[in-house]
């Protein structure tokens, strides 16, 4: 009779215990189906170009700056106090033209003086040599010494040494005369003067007064890596070798079309680098000697190089590199720089055709990564960076400046607009 509650108790327990199963069985499918839809993420879509081969001016670019093809500090060469300046400050000057004056009086009576001993001297002269010629016929005949007639020899060579003297002495205070008028040693444009006129001028007192400078043609000097001088010295001076400076202002550039003039005979061993030179013409005298500049050089044309767009490449600081997309996969490849051409840079380590990312999210670009790629020939993406470039420029399209235009949504790496674009790292 005791054994119906027992055995209400007891079914109870086993209701229980299956409920609980039935509830561990239903969180362990949905922790399951939760992992399964983590595992399947979404393909992240990129777009990829096929690298290309091809032949690729070798336009080499570095900062550099401009320089006077001459350049000369007008100097008080004699002590004087400065009495005039004749030019005004900023002009254009020719060569011969007088600067400076500093005060002739002193020096024009040295010269007087100068002239005045050798006068004398040439007197002197005209006497010993009378003197000589007197008494030469005397010693044959004995009518005095050898030893007095070696006396009238020496009188004259004497006379002779001191004529000698004072027209050096005349020489150096006309010299000492001529610098007193300070002159341009060439065509040139006068800058700012260094000392005002009643100012004690000379050696070590004031001694400068002005810079005169030759704007035409002007130079600009630059500092390619010790490694590209081979490049350099293959190309020059066998040709001429074609260099673009542009001198960048706050509103505008200007540039100018000139040629490698020079290529130094050595590196410098702190910085592993050698200075080059270039000339252009400055017709317009509008750039000055000390100004920033960005320097192209056209070495020629390298022939089958891989190249790559420069939105594709990344850096590491030892390393540039791409991400390829090999079966659905992304891939890293090294790639060793060379030149940039335009928007496209030449790579060593990778092969022609491969496709490299140039848009993605470039937080989840990593290796074995699936993506959902969409590739495109080398010719379309740059007539889509040309058109987006073009677009962003244009004001009447709501363009920003060209300097801000957003060239890919989310181009994984800018690389190529930092550096010497024609160096390899």
């Amino acid at each position: 009779m005791n054994e119906g509650p027992n055995r209400r108790t007891g079914c109870a327990l086993v209701a229980l215990v299956l409920l609980g199963a039935a509830s561990s069985v239903v969180g362990c499918e949905r922790a399951a189906a939760k992992t399964t839809t983590k595992a399947k993420k979404l393909p992240l879509p990129v777009t990829a170009v096929a690298s290309d081969k091809m032949d690729v001016p070798d336009i080499r670019r570095y900062p550099g700056n401009t320089v006077a093809v001459r350049q000369a500090t007008l100097e008080a060469r004699i002590t004087g106090f400065l009495e005039e300046r004749r030019f005004e400050e900023g002009t254009s000057v020719s060569a011969g033209d007088t600067m400076f004056v500093i005060e002739p009086p002193p020096y024009e009576a040295q010269v007087l003086e100068a002239e005045g001993q050798l006068s004398a001297a040439r007197a002197t002269l005209d006497t010993a040599r009378i003197e000589f010629a007197r008494n030469e016929p005397l010693v044959a005949s004995g009518a005095i010494s050898a030893q007095a007639f070696d006396q009238y020899r020496a009188n004259l060579e004497t006379a002779a040494a001191q004529v000698q003297v004072a027209q050096a002495n005349l020489i150096e205070a006309e010299i000492d005369l001529g610098y007193t008028e300070v002159v341009a040693p060439f065509d040139g444009r006068i800058g700012r003067r260094f000392v005002d006129v009643g100012n004690l001028v000379g050696p070590g007192i004031n001694e400068d007064l002005a810079l005169l400078v030759d704007l035409d043609p002007m130079r600009v000097v630059f500092q390619p890596a010790g490694t590209e001088l081979p490049d350099f010295l293959v190309a020059w001076p066998a040709t001429d070798v074609a260099v673009k400076v542009t001198v960048r202002g706050t509103t505008t550039s200007r540039a100018y079309e000139g040629s490698l003039d020079l290529v130094d005979n050595e590196a410098a061993t702190d910085s592993s680098t050698f200075i080059a030179r270039a000339s252009f013409p400055n017709t317009d005298l509008r750039l000055v000697p000390g100004l920033f500049a960005d320097v192209e050089v056209d070495l020629g044309t390298l022939p089958g190089r891989v190249v790559v767009p420069v939105e594709a490449i990344q850096t590491e600081p030892q390393q540039a590199f791409v991400w390829t997309v090999k079966e659905d996969e992304l891939v890293r490849a090294n790639v060793a720089l060379g030149p940039q051409w335009k928007d496209l840079r030449v790579v060593t380590g990778l092969d022609p055709g491969v496709p490299v990312v140039v848009e993605g999210n470039p937080y989840m670009l990593k290796s074995d990564v699936t993506v959902r790629a969409k590739t495109v020939s080398m010719d379309a993406w740059r007539k889509e960076v040309a058109d987006k470039k073009k677009e962003a420029a244009d004001p009447s399209k709501g363009g920003k400046h060209p300097g801000q235009s957003h060239v890919a949504k989310q181009a994984i790496h800018p690389e190529a607009a930092s550096g010497h674009e024609g160096t390899s790292k």
